[in-house]
């Protein structure tokens, strides 16, 4: 049987839940004044000191490099769990099983969240607008990509252009998928976070946001649609009893969310003029 460890991403005490497969692990810890005792990602090679820029991501370094006995791995937050039910009366229950992962990687290559719209501010480009005042982070990636990885355009062009993006740099795939996404995506990130400093945009978090354009980019470019399943996240902060994901649930139950979002987005957009 495959062994699992999907990477649970935390910066502070939270509730384990004790799920097979799942490990928990400490993000920033070489900056962090208390130890949450739990697996640290400040152990053999790493990059822990990096966590403010990178987030999540000094989480999925460490296993890149260190973590060498699982077959199936994966990277979630402490807050944020692929689902099977994304509306369960309890969400803890409706959390991805390690068997129900392996199941599914026996039929799909890799698990992404399901892509969702943007907001104009988390970050899109335009064909039809003079590029000095787009956004600035993104055209530095786009330059990046064209000069190291030009094959890759067509892919960045579906996200950084489009409307829809997963977001949450959370995957789950064998180990080798995991190897050769980390092997690609950090040193791209390494120029970009050299560049972005050289030119004075280089922001808390920005390369951990980058990166979430990278991961759809990287699959939408190697692994066949076919081959790649998007799942409902569940956040365990979200209020259940708001008005919204009340709304959002009666919608999904009648079967018409996709269109009514749709709908809503496509007014959005045009009020907006984007």
């Amino acid at each position: 049987m495959e062994k699992v460890v999907v990477l649970t991403a935390a910066h502070k005490s939270f509730d384990q839940l004790g799920l097979e497969g799942y490990l928990p692990v400490q993000v920033g810890a070489a900056l962090a004044a208390q130890d949450l005792g739990f697996q640290r990602d400040d152990e053999g090679d790493n990059i822990s000191e990096k966590n403010p820029q990178y987030c999540e991501l000094t989480a999925q370094y460490w296993a890149w490099k260190n973590l060498t006995d699982a077959q199936i791995m994966g990277l979630v937050h402490y807050r944020r769990y692929f689902t099977t039910d994304l509306y369960a009366k309890n969400w803890k229950d409706a959390i991805l099983t390690a068997d129900q992962i392996r199941q599914l990687l026996r039929q799909y290559t890799i698990v992404l969240p399901k892509p969702v719209y943007k907001l104009p501010h988390n970050g899109t480009l335009y064909h039809d607008r003079p590029r000095q005042g787009q956004n600035r982070h993104l055209l530095l990636l786009e330059e990046i990509l064209q000069r190291r990885c030009p094959e890759y355009m067509p892919s960045f062009e579906k996200f950084a252009y489009g409307r829809r993006v997963s977001f949450g740099n959370m995957l789950l795939c064998s180990r080798e998928v995991f190897c050769a996404y980390s092997a690609w995506m950090f040193p791209l990130l390494e120029e970009f976070e050299q560049l972005g400093e050289q030119e004075g945009i280089l922001i808390p978090r920005l390369c951990g946001f980058m990166s979430e354009y990278l991961l759809c980019i990287w699959a939408d470019h190697n692994i066949p649609a076919e081959k790649i399943l998007f799942l409902d996240v569940v956040n365990t902060e979200e209020n259940r009893s708001s008005r919204g994901f009340l709304l959002r649930k009666l919608l999904v139950k009648l079967g018409i969310f996709e269109p009514v979002a749709r709908v809503g987005f496509a007014l959005y957009y045009k009020l907006k003029g984007c």
